[in-house]
């Protein structure tokens, strides 16, 4: 019996192969769609998992108050806080903090012949010894227990052993020189590690030991609980509870830093937060990489489901769709003793079929879309066949499909009376609105969903990029300052620099800043209007700037001045944002000229007032913004360029650059590009959004095709009736289009509603958006109105010019 089975199913398929292919790539498609998205979402939920402790590590967390109200939680903390819950929490079994190497440092590796390697990096953090014991990485070489213990070791990465030695060379034991960064000196290669996976919430290339940034600097002057610039994760005991560890932490805060916090009527709130959470968690302050919510990665698996309901469906409609044409094959099998469950049998195995086909051209179609969505994300994915998981869900699909799709037209095929369909009345059955409409309004308005939402999501992006910051970004070229520079005589040096990068042709004007927007700040601290209580303190941003940097980058200023060099108070004040005098109650713009900021510990005077501007992205709400008075400075340069001849510019911004400081790397970029990088995680959300949205459209495409060929079939009769008493080709056409007009109208408005509040609710995470407007639904309307009838069109027609006679004759 299954032998016979398997010989119909396959003569059905090639009997009509356009509708078995059709079947078949659209159930592949959806397939394929459902693997790209489940293996999006496993990697995203697989941050930090291959860590073999990853079960009790914790990363610690800060949540502040003052006089009660909540200010925000950070990551950072003092260096003093892992060897304090160490000694006093029985849970913490060990503890290693981490620093950035903030500003980056020049790194060069000096061999016997030949050039050194020199290269300016950024991805370098400061960790404890203990660091390569609580956390697993790959060595390549070395010992990574031991790695870390000498002071004066450094931990490279693959990538970096093939920046900076030959292919032949071996990099264990030699010596690598820093400069220009928190711990200058040379550094010996004591261990190279395969790489950081790409599931990992902290990436870096190079390690070194916190030793050395202990010994010197500012933490040396410091009780290890006034500088906040650490990251500290605990190791718990094996058995450890982490309820009974957290519930000791408010008496650790109190015990250590109960008198301060007493003092600013503030309140610290410590926690441990599992690295597993880290990525799902919302990105607290002072967070280094890119996190994502829980909820869009449930939203993925919802438009995940999606697709894979709207190539069952397809397989339904278009099942369904050939029931006339399997009718009288239904019943000669009736006539002559089939029985109905042999019937459903031999219709569910041509489902198992199909979906058999579609499943293992979902694999291969499924490894065509991974690369793409790589390129979107800027991660390599690829299917582990060897993991059983994937079997799994592969199986589920097949079988779950099979039954699903194969179910519902095994049953209305089955049931068809011998004698209505030998005398073909097979088209009375279903009438009305049938399940087939309401699964195909069910396509209609998941398409609409989709289509809306991916015009929301590019219109709010385009928003962010296109709107006035309120300081001038096009053609502002940045050059990061010099990492290795001899003290003496170094400030001069630096302001010779930028007066010779002034008489370039083709820069209209420079200035130096500790930091640039879209870039971080320099100090971030308590601040309050002089005369205020301690308690009324709120947190600020300050970046020192030249007084060139207003002029330069064009911010308005709306009372007061900019920095004049020439008046010596001024080189000791601040320029303050409108945000600053809502926050510190300083008044009017002109009124905030008579009055001082407590900023740290000193008092300062405000010397003028500048209109808010976007230092940061749109995402955030204006935040109180200090700029501070620097004759110079050595992070940034910011050259205001012309539109002539921007390459042999850059080229003699780059000779005058290595005169002035050789070995040094010149590195530059131009702002707005580096300003728009905030955006990638939207820019990421819209393209992979638009690119499922894509692929449902077209699953729902195939469908209508299905539905399109169904109700032609079903009004073949009634077509050559209307021919016959004079009805044109173009008046049926319009008939029958209104047929699946009628159900866009319909899909639209139980859309719609649904579709607004999603894009209402997506756009309140930014501060800054665009409204929910009219055109938002009507062009998604239109454009889906135009799939469905150009879709349905060509079926149409050609039912619309089948000779009268041919369907009239059995009459």
């Amino acid at each position: 019996m299954l032998q016979n089975y398997l010989t119909l199913a396959i003569r059905n398929l090639l009997k009509r192969k356009l509708y078995s292919f059709i079947n078949i790539f659209g159930l592949a498609l959806g397939v394929a769609v459902c693997l790209v998205i489940l293996q999006y979402v496993d990697f995203e939920l697989s941050y930090d998992s291959y860590h073999t402790k990853a079960e009790r590590i914790y990363r610690t967390t800060s949540s502040y108050y003052q006089a009660g109200e909540f200010r925000g939680s950070g990551i950072v903390s003092g260096y003093a806080q892992g060897p304090a819950m160490l000694a006093d929490i029985p849970e913490v079994k060990s503890y290693v903090r981490t620093h950035p190497m903030y500003g980056g440092a020049v790194v060069s590796y000096k061999r016997e012949t030949g050039d050194p390697s020199t290269f300016f990096e950024e991805n370098m953090q400061f960790v404890d010894s203990t660091f390569l014991d609580i956390f697993t990485y790959k060595a390549i070489q070395g010992d990574l227990s031991t790695a870390l213990d000498n002071p004066k070791s450094i931990v490279l990465t693959k990538k970096m052993v093939e920046k900076y030695f030959k292919r032949d060379e071996d990099p264990l034991g030699k010596i690598v020189q820093i400069s220009g960064g928190w711990a200058d000196g040379e550094y010996e290669v004591t261990a190279v590690l395969e790489g950081v996976p790409q599931n990992s919430h902290f990436p870096f290339e190079i390690l070194l030991p916190t030793h050395n940034l202990l010994e010197g600097g500012q933490y040396q002057q410091d009780d290890g609980w006034g500088w906040n610039n650490f990251i500290t994760y605990v190791e718990l005991h094996e058995n450890a509870d982490v309820k009974k560890a957290e519930e000791k932490l408010p008496a650790f805060v109190d015990k250590y830093q109960g008198k301060d916090l007493a003092e600013s009527n503030s309140k610290n709130v410590l926690a441990f937060q599992p690295i597993r959470d880290i990525h799902l968690s919302p990105g607290l302050r002072h967070e280094s990489s890119a996190t994502i919510s829980v909820n869009t990665i449930y939203f993925f698996i919802i438009i995940s489901i999606f697709i894979l309901a709207i190539a069952w469906v397809n397989y339904i409609n278009l099942s369904t769709a050939r029931a006339l044409e399997r009718a009288r094959e239904v019943g000669i099998k009736k006539s002559i003793g089939a029985h109905r469950t042999q019937l459903m049998m031999q219709f569910i195995f041509e489902s198992v079929l199909v979906n058999f086909f579609g499943v293992v051209l979902a694999v291969l179609i499924a490894l065509g879309l991974l690369p793409t969505l790589g390129e979107i994300v800027g991660k390599d994915f690829y299917f582990n066949f060897s993991d059983p998981r994937f079997w799994m869900v592969l199986t589920g699909l097949f079988l779950v499909g099979s039954f699903i799709s194969g179910a519902y037209p095994a049953f209305i095929l089955s049931s068809f009376n011998i004698t209505e369909v030998i005398k073909g009345k097979v088209e009375k059955v279903g009438g009305g609105f049938s399940l087939r409409k309401v699964l195909v309004v069910f396509q209609f308005a998941s398409s609409l969903i989709l289509i809306a939402g991916t015009f929301a999501i590019y219109r709010q992006v385009m928003f962010m990029r296109s709107q006035d910051k309120g300081l001038t970004m096009e053609q502002m070229l940045v050059v990061n300052g010099p990492s290795v520079l001899e003290r003496q005589g170094a400030r001069q040096r630096l302001i010779s620099l930028k007066n010779e990068f002034k008489e370039i042709p083709g820069v209209k004007n420079v200035a130096t800043s500790g930091a640039i927007p879209g870039g971080g700040y320099n100090w971030g601290t308590g601040m309050r209007k002089d005369g205020a209580a301690a308690e009324e303190s709120k947190t600020g941003s300050v970046v020192w700037v030249d007084p060139d940097f207003v002029p330069t980058y064009g911010i308005t200023v709306l009372a007061g001045r900019s920095f004049n060099p020439a008046i010596v108070s001024d080189m000791e004040s601040v320029l303050v944002n409108e945000a600053a005098l809502t926050a510190f109650g300083l008044g009017t713009p002109e009124q905030a000229l008579e009055e001082r900021i407590i900023l740290g510990g000193d008092t300062v005077a405000i010397v003028g007032v500048l209109k808010n501007y976007h230092w940061n992205s749109l995402k955030t709400e204006h935040s109180p913004w200090l700029l501070k008075a620097d004759s110079i400075s050595r992070r940034s340069f910011s050259l205001h360029l012309s539109s002539d001849n921007m390459p042999e510019t850059i080229r003699q911004v780059e000779a005058k650059y290595k005169e002035a400081f050789p070995g040094n790397p010149f590195d530059y970029y131009f702002l707005d590009d580096f300003f728009n990088k905030q955006y990638k995680d939207d820019q990421q959300f819209a393209s992979i959004f638009s690119l499922f949205a894509i692929l449902a459209i077209l699953i729902a495409c195939l469908g209508l095709w299905g539905l399109a060929s169904f109700t032609t079939s079903q009004k073949l009769k009634e077509i050559g009736i209307r021919k016959v008493l004079g009805a044109s080709v173009s008046s049926i056409m319009s008939l029958l289009s209104w047929q699946f007009f009628k159900l866009v109208l319909i899909a639209s408005v139980l859309a719609i509603p649904l579709t607004w509040y999603g894009i209402d609710s997506w756009l309140d995470n930014f501060a800054f958006r665009i409204g929910v407007q009219w055109d938002m639904f009507v062009v998604p309307i239109v454009v889906l109105s135009v799939l469905a009838i150009g879709t349905v069109s060509l079926q149409i027609y050609r039912g619309a010019n089948i000779n009268p006679a041919k369907t009239l004759r059995s009459e």
